[in-house]
């Protein structure tokens, strides 16, 4: 573990590494910066935690007895198994390395990061690679400035040879999505850019993922089960990968006792300020030993209590009305604070769109406290993503087995309560009361048309035509009329109650 510990070093050396700066002038500058990197990276190290319990039988090392629990061995075996290699991760790097060499004739003093879970500790071999292109340290409007620098980056790119393939894709952060021939055709990156706090969450992260063994096994199992649960994926609302990180983190500084993870940027604001300069932060430094008294490391409990401890937190314990997660604090804070509370790091919205986001469950973002798991905005999705928690807690309490926890069914939701499929027309109700008040509007529209219809009746008959013939004569415009109105209220207020999901999640916050 500790040689490993090295290896990742020298490779995220190289990742946050300030070769944005180097100059590709000439072949022989390439090659001494290349050489200096290796020189560097061969006397790194990083400060190694506390590895599994092991002990060894036998002096011919033929045969090992774990320690551990069968659950937590499986757990264990399972991380090992599709945690990313130093094959891969290399591989990355050097891809890394051509990609920047190319970008450096358009934007020559720009810096190439290495960003998400290829470099922060918790990826695997079919991770892609994110990747943020800095090229000043201000702030760049990811709606057009942003856009502009990565059709830039794409025009560059369309005549290399080893790119097979890019794709632009308009999001909030924007990405150039890229593909390549063999022999990177298995790696796929998303280049950002100027997106800063990519490269903050990556080195706090990082720091985090090192800082006690378990950290990693523990997330790799609860991705996957995410991932086969069908709650692992942002375009169907339900959590990114970040945010389920970010949830476990959490889990371990105010879930377990004692914690297992105390808050890094509490315990060492300096060094994971919000405000610092990306070029000069480097994964390889050990942290500080913290003043005596203030954290104490615990290792009691094991990898299978952790995971199962992990399921109950979230399906039993946790109040997703009240709470909200803060891994910056290290503890439970009430979400109605963290929805007033400033954007930070450059994020800039306005007021409504800013507390809109603090829906269904409220994950705050370390550097731009900002809610990661603001694609969860689908209720009935967000009841079954919470039954799906207490259903593996049970399982796992029940069997101790991970295989059985692991072949699982993804998560299904009522679809007659989600949409109008017969018509192909979609409505969703976020709510019970957007519901009502959609009943009420429909009711009212109908009570109104009939109450007209009566009284031009009644002043029909009263101008000397009989109430039938007055009748027959309006029946046929007023009735389509009338349904005209009535369709367009229905419609009106389903679209409001679709568009409008912003106010809903703003209303339902106050409330909260």
């Amino acid at each position: 573990l500790t040689s490993g510990t090295q290896t990742f070093a020298a490779a995220a050396a190289s990742g946050l590494s300030s070769s944005a700066q180097a100059s590709v002038a000439t072949a022989t500058a390439v090659a001494a910066t290349v050489a200096a990197v290796v020189a560097v990276e061969s006397s790194l190290t990083l400060p190694t935690c506390p590895t599994p319990p092991t002990s060894q039988l036998g002096r011919p090392i033929q045969y090992e007895i774990s320690e551990m629990d069968v659950l937590s061995e499986e757990i264990w075996h399972y991380h090992n198994s599709v945690t990313q290699s130093e094959k891969m991760l290399n591989r990355k790097l050097h891809l890394r390395d051509m990609l920047y060499y190319s970008i450096c004739p358009v934007f020559p003093m720009c810096g190439l990061y290495v960003v998400g879970s290829s470099l922060n500790g918790f990826g695997n071999n079919t991770s892609d690679m994110d990747l943020c292109l800095m090229i000043t340290n201000k702030d760049l409007d990811q709606k057009t400035d942003a856009v502009v620098v990565l059709n830039m980056i794409l025009s560059t790119l369309q005549h290399t040879e080893w790119v097979s393939h890019q794709k632009l894709i308009l999001a909030k952060v924007p990405i150039l999505r890229i593909k390549f021939a063999p022999p990177f055709s298995d790696i796929t990156v998303d280049l950002n850019a100027n997106n800063s706090v990519a490269i903050k969450n990556t080195h706090l992260l990082c720091y985090y993922s090192s800082f006690d063994w378990r950290v990693r096994p523990l997330v790799s199992v609860v991705k996957e089960w995410a991932k086969r649960k069908g709650i692992n994926d942002a375009n169907r609302s339900s959590f990114t990968s970040y945010s389920l990180v970010l949830m476990v983190i959490h889990y371990l500084q105010c879930g377990t006792e004692p914690g297992v993870l105390p808050s890094l940027q509490q315990m060492f604001p300096r060094r994971f300020a919000n405000k610092c300069d990306v070029r000069t932060l480097n994964v390889t430094l050990p942290l500080e030993p913290p003043p005596a008294g203030e954290w104490q490391y615990a290792d009691k409990s094991t990898l299978g209590e952790l995971l199962i401890g992990f399921l109950d937190y979230y399906a039993n314990k946790f109040d997703y009305d009240r709470d909200a997660i803060s891994v910056r604090l290290g503890k439970r804070i009430d979400r109605a604070v963290i929805a007033r509370q400033r954007p930070n790091g450059g994020y800039q919205q306005n007021g409504t769109n800013w507390r809109s986001q603090w829906r269904c469950i409220c994950i705050e973002e370390p550097f731009t406290y900002s809610n990661t798991a603001h694609s969860i905005y689908d209720e009935m999705v967000f009841d079954a993503i919470k039954t799906a928690f207490r259903e593996a807690h049970q399982e796992l309490d029940t069997t101790r087995d991970l295989q059985r926890l692991l072949n699982c069914k993804p998560i299904t939701v009522n679809k007659r309560m989600c949409s109008a499929h017969a018509t192909g027309v979609t409505v969703f109700f976020p709510s019970l009361k957007w519901f009502l008040q959609i009943f009420f509007i429909s009711s009212a529209m109908v009570y109104v048309s009939s109450y007209s219809s009566t009284r031009e009746i009644c002043a029909g008959s009263t101008a000397g035509d009989s109430p039938m013939s007055g009748h027959s004569r309006r029946s046929t415009p007023r009735g389509s009329s009338s349904g005209s109105s009535i369709s367009t209220a229905h419609s009106a207020a389903s679209s409001s109650g679709s568009s409008s999901s912003s106010d809903y999640g703003e209303d339902q916050d106050h409330d909260r």
